[in-house]
């Protein structure tokens, strides 16, 4: 697992890769994290999948900021 920048996880994301969109304050090996990945139904961008995580899982004691990972590089 491997820290990454935005820009990096909307394209892995964009080509079929799993990727991991967290709070920034929240551990990546912690219960509550899951990765994500496009799905061929769905019509969801990458955008919309941020803006969902940030507004249901972001707060002052999780973070107020998104982190993401992939699982290599």
């Amino acid at each position: 697992m491997v820290k990454i920048t935005k820009g990096m996880a909307r394209k892995l994301y964009n080509e079929g890769e799993e990727v991991m969109i967290i709070p920034s304050k929240v551990r990546p090996d912690g219960m509550l994290t899951a990765w994500y990945h496009k799905s061929a139904e769905a019509d969801d961008t990458f955008e919309k999948l941020c803006n969902i995580i940030f507004y249901y899982n972001c707060s002052p004691e999780t973070g107020m900021s998104l982190v993401y990972y992939a699982k290599a590089v």
